[in-house]
């Protein structure tokens, strides 16, 4: 891939990001800050693409990736999580592989259908499975924070 795809790619992923906030709502600097986490997104999953990772491991990692981001910028920013997360996530969605899915079963091409619904249900589940870990994690470290605040009372 040459650069110029890459920044093309991330400018389109940003773009289509900050257009899903206008959506959604999401207003001033959460907009902003969402719309970098959907490039950030895209740019770990074609990273991924270079390596050679699997789609469950690549959409695991990226999705690990912008909820970090997305936790952090939320705490930064005085704003809920699923406000930076749910736009953020926008270019990750699997959509396509929903579509095609649909579209090998109406063809009766059940074989192909089946291989895609897999392949669908492998990216949602790695990416729910990103967001129940650094949401698991910060939650826990929330919580130590408030022994440790409790305890210094």
């Amino acid at each position: 891939m040459s650069i110029s795809f890459i920044f093309s790619q991330l400018f389109f992923s940003l773009l289509v990001t900050y257009s899903f906030c206008l959506i959604f709502n999401v207003k001033g600097k959460a907009s902003l800050f969402s719309s970098i986490g959907g490039a950030l997104s895209w740019l770990s999953y074609l990273i991924g693409l270079q390596y050679g990772w699997s789609d469950g491991l690549n959409y695991l990692i990226a999705t690990i990736l912008i909820a970090l981001f997305s936790e952090i910028m939320a705490r930064v920013l005085k704003t809920p999580v699923t406000t930076l997360l749910i736009a953020a996530l926008i270019p990750l969605a699997p959509g396509g592989g929903v579509y095609y899915t649909m579209y090998y079963l109406i063809q009766n091409m059940y074989h192909e259908s089946f291989l895609k619904a897999v392949q669908t249900c492998v990216i949602a589940s790695a990416m729910a499975l990103g967001i129940i870990i650094v949401s698991t994690i910060f939650k826990i470290y929330t919580n130590i924070l408030k022994k440790i605040k409790y305890k210094d009372q």
